[in-house]
């Protein structure tokens, strides 16, 4: 890849990022104006460069540099185009654009390829906006997704979505749903500080943890704060906390590479002068190893519904569940082949994150490239990558795509 090639992504990533009220960090949130000027640019670059484009019914881009021979076989790369609210300039979007640099430059060196090559910008993946994760990647290929979910101000995710889809409607572009392509490569950076911490170059993707996602419900009795004893108090707060406490340890516990999070809280009356009576937290866990998992979804039931207090009650709902992801045996070892021919330091691994990745691999033969993560930092204004790194993923890329379409 040469400086001119480097100069050309970084101009791009820089011309999607600069698409932006004055808010912090990037709020590209699914079918936003922001996501909308984001996702016509794609096309727009796709059109100069000679793909076929076609836009489905979720707003998701399909770019398409035909093959030169009869083959139906296609090879597909890419990523989404959505961001977290107050997110980084390079989660997703780089798998995009470094996916558009990738087939550039191999349609500059090679001319046009054997097989077609795809690039896929996928309308969603965040789950920042509507209460789904995935929705692109799930109606490509065939899962269903809510229609009538709404996000945080009311507004219908089917209304929002012909709305935005309508603005994609450009000359030249064709509103279908492709077939399933042969197998698909998501470039993407770590999210995380292995790559970094470790000095290495490249991480090769072999699984996707599984995740859990659960709701705790912890029910007191509100109370004046200054009349009733401490003795005599039912503190679904201080109930909360304590169960926080309680799971913690019990996954520290049980197994050293399971994440707990705790991210959303909400406390009621929520006034300083009330005992809250009323408490919800969120429970966030991963792993790559489904018997922990579950091992760890029992001892949540046991830990929460076990009382404790006559006037307190809890309960815990799970309401999100994806199962470990297996990526494909024999694109790893191509990629590891191509990786150590490069000269790349490298390390197999599996990713703490969720991705696209892991509903494309339901249907067709999956592989991931990481690049580092300075400081490891994701999903924030600070995120961030080296220019140097970011030219290593898309040779790799572009080494893979060249091996399986050339």
């Amino acid at each position: 890849m040469t400086t001119t090639q480097l100069t050309q992504l970084a101009h791009r990533l820089d011309t999607i990022n600069q698409f932006k009220t004055n808010e912090v960090g990037q709020n590209r949130l699914v079918y936003s104006p922001t996501w909308v000027e984001a996702q016509r640019q794609v096309i727009k670059w796709g059109f100069e460069l000679g793909f076929q484009v076609s836009v489905d019914d979720f707003g998701t881009a399909y770019l398409d540099m035909s093959g030169t021979t009869t083959s139906k076989t296609v090879i597909a790369t890419g990523s989404h185009i959505d961001t977290v609210a107050q997110g980084g300039k390079y989660d997703g979007l780089y798998g995009v654009l470094g996916g558009l640099q990738a087939i550039e430059n191999l349609v500059a060196k090679f001319g046009r390829p054997k097989k077609t090559l795809r690039l896929i910008s996928f309308n969603e993946e965040e789950g920042s906006r509507f209460p789904d994760t995935f929705t692109g990647s799930k109606h490509y290929t065939g899962q269903r997704v809510d229609l009538t979910m709404k996000d945080p101000a009311g507004i219908q995710f089917d209304d929002a979505r012909k709305h935005a889809v309508a603005e994609l409607k450009l000359p030249g572009v064709r509103h279908e749903l492709p077939d399933l392509p042969t197998s698909f490569t998501e470039l993407h950076i770590e999210q995380g500080p292995r790559l970094i911490d470790g000095g290495l170059q490249i991480g090769l993707v072999t699984a996707i943890v599984g995740q859990r996602r659960y709701t705790v419900t912890v029910r007191g009795i509100a109370n004046h704060a200054g009349t009733t004893p401490m003795n005599d108090r039912a503190d679904a707060l201080q109930r909360a906390v304590d169960l926080i406490v309680a799971l913690r340890n019990a996954a520290s516990q049980l197994k050293s590479d399971l994440t707990f999070t705790v991210g959303k809280m909400h406390v009621s009356p929520n006034t300083s002068n009330v005992i809250p009576g009323l408490v919800t937290f969120t429970i966030d866990c991963r792993n790559n190893d489904e018997a922990v998992l579950d091992q760890f979804e029992h001892l949540i039931h046991q830990i929460v519904e076990t009382p404790s207090h006559a006037k307190i009650s809890s309960s815990v709902n799970r309401w999100a569940e994806s199962n470990v992801t297996h990526l494909d045996d024999q694109l790893l070892e191509n990629n590891q082949q191509l990786v150590d021919h490069l000269g790349f330091k490298s390390v197999q691994l599996a990713s703490g994150a969720g991705h696209d990745s892991q509903i494309m691999a339901k249907v067709t033969r999956t592989t991931m490239i990481f690049v580092p993560s300075i400081n490891g930092i994701s999903h924030a204004p600070e995120e961030n990558t080296s220019e140097a790194d970011l030219l290593h993923g898309v040779e790799l890329l572009a080494a893979n795509l060249h091996q399986q379409a050339y």
